[in-house]
């Protein structure tokens, strides 16, 4: 029943707040489905008359939508809840967070929807899914493709949550996410365009190209399932990574009151 309520009071208070803000909401949407168009335009040109890097115009589709959608899932749950929490580190507000009943990891990042986000999601997943009845993937494909899009989604989480976290420790670190987001966009092309020690670093250390590019290698090209297993297990240490450094800093947090 508390879980209930306290779902019942985020989705509340996000609509509330998409309400009031829904010009500015509706002007994000616009210029995000203006930036994704264009990112298919240059595909379009870009493989038209040939593939590229072993890839055809289609599956260059299906990486830019995938990556868009994993994107505005970790959007939609976490990227306000992310940017609040950075300031409320800064400012030592995070004690309302600290003392509530719930693991505070989570709560801190958990009671806020990005709204607007739920309908650029709906946009790049319907044009996800066309692409991929394209190609007549099958059920495997499909169950492929979203298992990639929840780690994806978990793995931008992670990065975010580690910047955040850091702010702990350092104060200025605003700038990181950017680059995170930045890191992400340049990651949604096919590795193959990178010269190979950047595609060593953004595959097996800070995965990025990893994550872009596995779903549709696995579907396409070959079948990377060590890879997919590779994906999962830096997920899960990221993960406890993440909760052990967010330990370690709300001991280290001082709070204005």
């Amino acid at each position: 029943m508390r879980i209930q309520k306290i779902i019942s009071s985020i989705w509340k208070q996000s609509i509330e707040e998409f309400l009031i803000y829904r010009a500015t909401s509706l002007i994000t949407f616009i210029l995000a489905v203006v930036f994704l168009l264009i990112e298919l335009f240059v595909g379009d040109i870009y493989f038209s008359n040939s593939e590229n890097a072993n890839w055809t115009r289609n599956q260059y589709f299906i990486l830019i939508t995938f990556m868009n959608s994993a994107t505005y899932i970790y959007n939609f749950f976490f990227v306000i809840g992310h940017e609040n929490l950075v300031e409320d580190i800064l400012e030592g507000e995070l004690d309302y967070n600290l003392i509530r009943p719930v693991y505070s990891y989570w709560y801190s990042i958990g009671t806020h929807l990005d709204i607007p986000s739920i309908f650029n999601l709906i946009l790049s997943l319907g044009l996800l899914g066309y692409y991929l009845a394209l190609e007549n993937v099958g059920i495997i494909g499909y169950a492929i493709m979203l298992i990639n899009l929840i780690l994806t989604a978990f793995l931008i989480f992670l990065l975010n949550q580690l910047a955040v976290t850091l702010s702990f420790w350092v104060d200025g670190l605003t700038s990181l996410f950017g680059m995170i987001e930045d890191l992400i966009s340049y990651a949604s092309r096919p590795k193959q365009i990178f010269p190979m020690v950047i595609q060593q670093i953004f595959t097996f250390v800070i995965p990025v190209l990893l994550a872009s590019n596995l779903p549709v290698e696995m579907i396409f090209h070959k079948h990377n399932y060590w890879l997919l297993g590779y994906f999962i297990m830096i997920d899960i240490l990221l993960y406890y990574t993440s909760k052990l450094l967010w330990n370690k800093g709300i001991k280290h947090y001082s709070s204005a009151n």
